[in-house]
């Protein structure tokens, strides 16, 4: 273990004269000098770290013939990347692959889950006979009412997550379905770059087979995106492997440009001869900021691909990444255990939500993270919500033993009332209600106590995890007909049932005070007033918990957490939610009514 300490005038004078005060030097140099007129690296493993930072500025390695006693403690890694389209570089990608079929058992799929392979997949052919074409599974040995693991298995595919990126798309329309099932001409100006590296590390991978949303789904009006959108879980946890074009913008940029050029020093000994390679290089092996900040994880629709994937390479500017239920490899041969987004990385997601060791307040905070990472993602059609994130939403209602649609859960416990308990993301001004029919996918109006139906980032009110006795009576929802699950246009249209209370007093925005217990929220934002407020109606889901000197305090001194309501235009027993919010029992009145719907 070693420390450097530098005086940043002096390593800005000797950046002329020694390589390594030049690279520590750019790694310090954005730092006001005022302010921080010493910086200090300290190695960590096999990393240098600027003043006690989270992320490492600089990393050590060496190659395998490096001879030292200490050797050992310096991780073995390449301070250069191979170049894309070599030899090395796809060897490296066919090791990740084999390694993880032979000593990742975790991240194959379960004996006994039936793998369906997608409606249409891209048949790339061979290097001998490179014809690429569409053809339908459907239409061969595989019949969707009766899949078998011999479907699969003949079908092993890889499936590409990319941006769109601004039009012209390549896209298979009902004009052009016979046209690609014949043949798809990949050499011209029109077929994009990034389509054309993905069947490249198909057939590199030696694989046949490959899934391109814009090609295997019929695009356009006429076409089967509202049937085939349904099968996302499908295409992307049964898929061998997904590839992710992270570098990408759109789909003419491609994913295997030349990568960004790394710095990188060969050091010696104190006598100035070398000894093997030993390398001290800047730090590039950054998952999050390369991976998971990247243009293509801030649309809508990755965030399921990649949560039900059960393994991925991502293509980025510095280099590729491998992730597993293993962790995250980098091409530079370093191993990051996957903390940072060890759900989401799970090849079996979301397992942790029916694992008996994760308690019921994590399992809480984790849906509510990851409909809040949700909310602020893009979207070209805002109106996808719902379906982009459908797959993922069966799982979790799976795996927490609950019911419920459009983000909302209900186990006839508490989740009901906590999931209905979001909030206007504190950095929006205000949540515009999403028309009906104007997505790709269901065409249905979504309720206005979903937040699916707004455009906005949500949040969710800051509740004590165990500190909330739950009225479960308050408010239930139609979540079964005669003991059968509820087709999502059926909650929709039937609501849910709530009991409504009066305001004694205008329930006014007070999140500018430092009272902890007092909160409104409305959802069309704060300009929204509160004119009217005698007409509006709350439902009280919770009341906070609180003993005082060994005694409970009586309820209605309590903090109360309710949903605002707004009658709908001409009817006296269908409100809608208008907002969200906290506050002293004293401030709410009786019960009016047992009968309302909110919609």
């Amino acid at each position: 273990m070693f420390h450097i300490v530098d005086l940043l005038s002096e390593l800005e004078f000797n950046r002329t004269s020694c390589d390594f005060c030049k690279m520590r030097w750019e790694a310090c140099h954005h730092l006001d000098r005022s302010k921080v007129p010493i910086v200090r690296f300290d190695r960590d493993q096999s990393m240098l770290r600027l003043n006690e930072g989270l992320l490492p500025v600089l990393s050590i390695c060496r190659s395998p013939d490096f001879n030292h006693r200490d050797a050992r403690v310096i991780q073995i890694g390449l301070p250069r990347v191979t170049e894309t389209f070599s030899s090395p570089h796809f060897g490296t990608l066919r090791h990740w692959i084999s390694e993880c079929d032979t000593q990742h058992p975790t991240c194959h799929p379960p004996p006994n889950k039936v793998l369906r392979p997608p409606t249409r997949l891209i048949d790339v052919g061979t290097q001998e006979t490179p014809i690429v074409r569409l053809f339908d599974t459907q239409r061969s040995s595989y019949t969707q009412s009766s899949p078998s693991s011999l479907d699969i298995a003949t079908y092993k595919y890889i499936a590409l997550s990319h941006p769109w990126g601004a039009p012209p798309h390549f896209c298979t329309y009902v004009s052009t379905l016979a046209q690609h099932k014949q043949g798809i001409p990949t050499d011209g100006a029109d077929f994009p770059d990034t389509f054309r590296h993905a069947i490249t590390i198909t057939r590199e991978l030696g694989l046949r087979y490959l899934w391109v949303d814009s090609i295997c789904i019929i695009q356009g009006e006429d076409g089967d995106f509202d049937v085939e959108a349904k099968r996302m879980e499908d295409v992307f946890s049964s898929a061998y492997c997904v590839i992710a074009a992270s570098s990408a913008r759109g789909q003419r940029d491609g994913f295997l440009g030349a990568r960004k050029e790394r710095q990188f020093l060969r050091l010696g000994d104190d006598t100035g001869a070398e000894r093997g390679g030993l390398y001290v290089c800047r730090f590039i092996d950054n998952f999050g900021e390369h991976v998971l900040d990247s243009p293509l994880s801030k649309r809508g629709w990755v965030l399921q691909e990649r949560a039900l994937a059960r393994r991925t390479i991502y293509f980025t500017d510095w280099q590729a990444y491998w992730e597993c239920g293993d962790g995250v490899r980098c091409e530079t041969m370093t191993k990051i255990d996957n903390k940072l987004a060890s759900f989401l990385g799970d090849p079996n997601f979301p397992s942790k939500l029916s694992d008996s060791l994760t308690d019921r307040g994590e399992k809480i905070r984790f849906y509510e993270s990851l409909y809040q990472q949700y909310s602020r993602l893009d979207f070209t059609r805002i109106a996808d919500r719902p379906v982009a994130i459908a797959g993922l939403e069966q799982r979790m209602l799976r795996d927490l033993g609950a019911r419920g649609c459009f983000g909302i859960f209900d186990d006839g416990r508490s989740l009901l009332p906590r999931s209905l308990l979001w909030r206007r993301g504190k950095e929006v001004g205000t949540l515009q209600r999403i028309p009906a029919g104007t997505g790709k996918g269901d065409k249905i109006s979504l309720p206005s106590w979903s937040w699916m139906a707004y455009d906005g980032a949500i949040d969710f009110l800051d509740l004590p995890l165990g500190g909330v006795e739950w009225n479960e009576d308050q408010i239930h929802g139609p979540w079964s007909v005669d003991g059968e699950p509820t087709v999502a246009e059926e909650v929709a249209a039937m609501g849910l049932g709530a009991v409504v209370r009066p305001f004694l007093k205008e329930p006014v925005d007070l999140h500018d005070q430092d009272e902890e217990d007092f909160e409104v929220v409305l959802d069309a934002g704060e300009n929204a007033g509160t004119a009217g407020w005698e007409e509006w109606r709350c439902v009280v889901v919770g009341t906070k918990r609180v003993l005082k000197g060994g005694r409970a305090i009586p309820v209605a001194e309590r903090t109360h957490y309710f949903l605002i309501l707004k009658a709908a235009e001409g009817r006296s027993d269908m409100y809608n939610r208008i907002g969200v919010g906290k506050m002293a029992g004293t401030m709410i009145g009786g019960v009016l009514s047992s009968r309302v719907v909110v919609r």
